[in-house]
């Protein structure tokens, strides 16, 4: 072992491996695999102030019993074919009704290059805590 660890050219593959896997791990630590969190009202100023795009995941008939205005409905499992006619440099406020869903989406999200994505914390049931309207 301690061979294969003095020979340059094994030294410089493990250092390359490390690296590699350095850079795989690191944003999962600090959070930037996932988009990031906004609560309700920070999420209302996105909205008002940088026109951020909401995209609903929930299923149509959950979208049409009431949703965040001018929200569009994207369900989660549609989300991989949708994302190709979205623009990448608008910002996005992704909603569910806990927010689990929301978190792996926006993961897809920033894996195909968004720039800004946003999880409502704690998805509509957290929107209606607040007593936000519904359309």
């Amino acid at each position: 072992m301690i061979d294969f660890l003095t020979t340059p050219s094994n030294f410089l593959l493990l250092l390359v491996i490390l690296v590699s896997g350095a850079g795989l791990i690191l944003p999962l630590l600090n959070g930037k695999a996932f988009g990031t969190p906004v609560n309700p009202k920070g999420a209302i100023k996105l909205i008002n102030r940088d026109k951020a795009l909401v995209i609903d995941l929930r299923g149509e008939a959950e979208f049409k019993r009431g949703h965040v205005t001018k929200a569009r409905n994207i369900p989660a499992d549609q989300m991989a074919k949708a994302v190709k006619t979205l623009d990448k440099t608008r910002p996005v406020v992704l909603v569910d009704q806990g927010g689990d869903v929301s978190r792996y989406v926006s993961r897809l999200m920033k894996g195909m290059g968004f720039e800004t994505v946003y999880v409502l914390e704690g998805g509509l049931d957290a929107w209606n805590k607040e007593g936000l309207p519904l359309t």
